[in-house]
């Protein structure tokens, strides 16, 4: 017997045609895409204090400028077959494969947060019509709570690939995910579907929902910038701040604590081998956001909060 989930799942898929329903995907796809390749930029340009906007993209080797049809992700570097047009020097893979992989991670919340009713959040309110569990939430706030998501998970995903460059990452890449985060909740309380503290409502709830998360997320980031080499002392911080102001108080102390003695472990590791790499904390933290916010609704029930 199908359980609501999947009743749900296939009403919503029943009532668009297939075409409209892949039509969607593809659409986010390229979406996703989209933002990948802007943010190869942020990743490249931010930390060495360049402008995200000018000059416009370029070979890094000739510095030719990339024409817009060989500037579409994913197909333009598999077109190019990873070559500059105007100089022959080979592009990283690295430029459609972070684009296919944030193209891919857009696909993938839809699927959860969109396509199956935010089957993933922890439901504060629901409604039954016919036996069916609903999450009690409109299309509007499922879409915002989605695009939400997506917005700490590539600020994330930036921060752990400026941290594999082995570069420092700048302080002000966590600055619009603290305004975003910390703001729109205001606007849109359902934006936390968990609670901080039982018993609150309204904007009390809200606003202490998101200031209990700033404290965790920054406490245990700033433990973990004890820990962590040199280069990597600004973005655990930035990634641990981000995950308690957008996801709470539970998510960042879940996620961080047991990573905290994972990179104790391997502190001590690598004053026994120095030249021994490992991967740094944000990216961890990224993987471990995304699988949270995929599987939320189930997490917090295992840890019983």
């Amino acid at each position: 017997m199908p359980n609501a989930t999947e009743i749900l799942l296939a009403d919503n898929m029943g009532s668009f045609p297939m075409l409209m329903g892949c039509f969607l995907f593809a659409w986010l796809f390229a979406l996703g895409g989209s933002v990948g390749s802007f943010l190869n930029v942020v990743i490249y340009r931010l930390p060495a204090g360049m402008s995200l906007i000018r000059p416009g993209s370029h070979c890094p080797t000739c510095e030719a400028s990339i024409r817009w049809h060989d500037n579409v992700p994913i197909f333009g570097w598999l077109m190019l077959r990873g070559r500059c047009r105007d100089c022959g020097c080979k592009i990283s893979a690295r430029y459609p494969i972070v684009e296919a992989l944030v193209a891919s991670m857009f696909v993938a919340l839809a699927w959860v947060e969109l396509f199956c009713d935010g089957a993933n959040l922890p439901r504060q309110t629901i409604a039954v019509d016919n036996g069916v569990v609903y999450s009690g939430m409109t299309l509007d706030q499922l879409l915002s709570i989605y695009f939400y998501h997506l917005f700490l998970l590539c600020t994330l995903l930036a921060a752990a690939l400026i941290d594999l460059d082995e570069k420092r990452v700048p302080l002000g890449l966590a600055l619009p995910a603290t305004v975003v985060g910390l703001l729109c909740p205001i606007v849109w309380p359902h934006l936390h579907p968990m609670q901080a503290f039982l018993g609150l409502d309204g904007w009390p709830d809200t606003l202490a929902t998101s200031l209990a998360g700033l404290g965790a997320g920054l406490l245990l980031g700033l433990m973990m910038r004890l820990i962590v080499p040199e280069l990597q002392r600004n973005g655990a911080p930035v990634a641990t701040t981000s995950i308690g102001i957008f996801l709470g108080w539970q998510a960042a102390v879940i996620l961080c604590v047991p990573l905290i003695a994972i990179l104790l472990f391997e502190s001590l590791l690598r004053q026994l081998w120095p030249r021994t790499r490992f991967f740094p904390a944000t990216a961890w933290l990224a993987v471990a956001a995304f699988i949270w916010i995929l599987f939320w609704r189930d997490l917090i029930a295992v840890c019983n909060f």
